[in-house]
């Protein structure tokens, strides 16, 4: 698979970022509409107890399916999950784009809260799809913590995986976040501190975070969370249970994609991965944008398609 470079005019990684979110925020949903028009949605419980949303494009013959896993505090329209999702689609896979619990306005279907730990009810929904595509291959792309998620479900389910700009090392990435620019650390703290409040209107008997609105940093707030409303007894349990580096992902057959200049995950998270991962690194790209022209195309689509047509037997047959 060939290497993203950055046109000149945007090669900063801050501007990849910045354009990535909130510049193809804008764009992608007029310009997806046909394909957001043919979803279907669906409330699925697995056998965990939990119920999840899926946003399904199914092709009209049977195809080799895709599901895709959005990043923290993102969802399933999320501008680079619906953008690689009908790249996807328009290359003849059929696609799932999941929401992990309470994301994508699911706040009101679990009592109980989102952590980042809930390995287990992923990979089972990741599985049920997988079943019911019958003989046909399933494979999952994750983004950012949504790729953590995929490599997860990759080692749970061994399904094919290919997370982008994935946070392996959840530590590292928290401290790139609260000390490196303030951008970044405000926009996931008001992106968490609004989920919060959004779970305590659809639960407000069981839910009170008043004391989580005026914390000022993602370890505080971590700090909290882990202490009041989780199963954890500390953050360094908590952060345990989805660091991926190390040896974590050992015997795992999976792909990374990374950008050399990610102001959100540090490279330095890729250097020591087990040989079964095939780690592509590119220089440029910002956190999971690789946004190739001026009109917010991202080469991130071609390189999923790309990733898809040589990972999943049979699909250019199908």
């Amino acid at each position: 698979m060939s290497t993203f470079t950055a046109p000149l005019l945007l090669r900063s990684g801050h501007l990849q970022t910045v354009l990535g979110t909130t510049g193809r925020r804008w764009v992608m949903p007029k310009r997806e509409a046909d394909f957001l028009a043919r979803e279907m949605a669906e409330d699925i419980t697995v056998p965990e107890g939990a119920t999840l949303r899926v946003k399904c494009n199914l092709q009209a013959a049977a195809a080799p399916q895709v599901i895709l896993i959005h990043g923290w505090l993102g969802c399933d329209h999320s501008s680079y999950v619906l953008s690689a999702a009908s790249a996807l689609y328009r290359a003849g896979y059929s696609t799932v784009r999941i929401n992990l619990r309470d994301h994508g306005d699911t706040e009101a279907l679990n009592e109980g809260m989102y952590h980042s730990g809930l390995t287990t009810e992923v990979a089972q929904l990741a599985q049920a799809l997988a079943d019911r595509n019958g003989a046909l291959p399933t494979g999952v792309i994750g983004f950012s913590l949504g790729g953590n998620f995929a490599l997860r479900v990759a080692r749970a389910t061994g399904l094919p995986a290919l997370a982008i700009c994935p946070a392996v090392d959840p530590v590292r990435t928290m401290h790139q976040i609260d000390h490196g620019s303030f951008v970044y650390k405000h926009y996931f703290l008001r992106k968490w501190q609004q989920a919060l409040a959004a779970k305590q209107a659809a639960f407000p008997h069981l839910y009170d975070f008043t004391a989580a609105f005026g914390l000022r940093s993602v370890a505080a707030l971590t700090d909290y969370f882990v202490r009041y409303h989780s199963p954890f007894p500390n953050a360094r349990t908590y952060f345990d249970t989805y660091d991926l580096s190390g040896t974590a992902l050992e015997g795992v057959q999976a792909t990374i994609l990374m950008a050399e200049d990610d102001p959100v995950i540090p490279a330095h998270q890729f250097d020591r991965l087990p040989s079964g991962i095939d780690i592509h690194r590119a220089s440029g790209g910002g956190h999971g944008a690789f946004v190739h022209d001026l009109k917010l195309n991202s080469w991130c689509d071609g390189f999923a398609v790309r990733w898809a047509d040589a990972t999943l037997p049979g699909a250019s047959a199908a």
